[in-house]
């Protein structure tokens, strides 16, 4: 056996030079161990195998992996999505939006989301009971999305679309979080967002919005009356979002834990 405390000074010389904080020590070594994070304080001992998962996750994530890519997993409103090279690893704010496009769904309601990636959005939401739909125009994305979902036990729909190419009926909930960062700058991301998350899930085009005017194009054609629109946005992008939105009928800008504009929620008021 050896000192937990000895393995975790060699987790921290490894992670040093990486902008990893004090927490991913701690995760490492939770998932080499098993356990969760409350049982840690009360480990003093790990095995040779232990000690070695550790060191190997420490290694892999000072290359600049992002760690849930190194674990192959992320925690996403309290359940396990499997992650890796071809999808978006879920991020906090997402959470937000869930949460608020959960309030809008039930047994009955259909909805859908756009751009799905790992499926983490159309599974949290395939628990309230509506009817999801699930598109992204990445095949590997929705190999990795239905195997979240079945994962989780979601009965979700997943479709190939480019948006709209492949998306027919209306719907009352619909979601996305599309690709909204500016072409110019993934250059200037951090490294673990800008060498290792795939660039088809972050570039927003040249002014970062993209995909949001193909989203209005179908929106009235594909959004019951009275149904709602909720969209992940950059900060910096709530009035321009806004004005696009506002032919549609009532746009609200929501902003973020952060405080700063993360979602936008449209809501249409009549025939467009």
């Amino acid at each position: 056996m050896i000192a937990l405390k000895e393995i975790l000074k060699q987790v921290d010389s490894l992670l040093a030079g990486t902008n990893a904080d004090g927490s991913e020590r701690e995760w490492i070594a939770c998932e080499a161990l098993g356990i969760k994070r409350g049982a840690l304080p009360l480990v003093r001992e790990v095995s040779e195998e232990q000690a070695k998962k550790m060191i190997d996750y420490a290694r892999e994530r000072a290359t600049g992996r992002p760690l849930w890519q190194v674990f192959g997993y992320a925690e996403f409103c309290g359940m396990r999505i499997e992650v890796g090279e071809g999808v978006l690893c879920p991020r906090p704010e997402t959470e937000e939006l869930v949460e608020r496009a959960a309030a809008y769904c039930c047994p009955g309601v259909k909805a859908l989301d756009l751009c799905t990636g790992s499926g983490c959005i159309a599974i949290a939401l395939a628990k309230t009971g509506a009817d999801v739909t699930a598109s992204d125009i990445s095949e590997r994305a929705l190999e990795i999305a239905a195997r979240n979902a079945e994962a989780n036990g979601a009965k979700v729909r997943f479709l190939l679309s480019d948006i709209w190419e492949n998306i027919d009926g209306r719907f009352d909930v619909i979601v996305s979080n599309p690709p909204y960062i500016p072409t110019e700058q993934i250059a200037s991301l951090d490294r673990e967002v800008r060498d290792f998350e795939p660039h088809c899930a972050l570039d927003g085009g040249e002014d970062g919005l993209k995909f949001y005017r193909e989203i209005a194009k179908g929106l009235a054609a594909h959004l019951e009356e009275g149904g709602i629109l909720l969209v992940e946005m950059g900060a910096e992008q709530g009035e321009a979002i806004k004005a696009m939105f506002a032919p549609f009928g009532e746009v609200k800008i929501v902003k973020d834990i952060e405080g700063r504009d993360r979602i936008a929620a449209v809501r249409i008021c009549g025939k467009n």
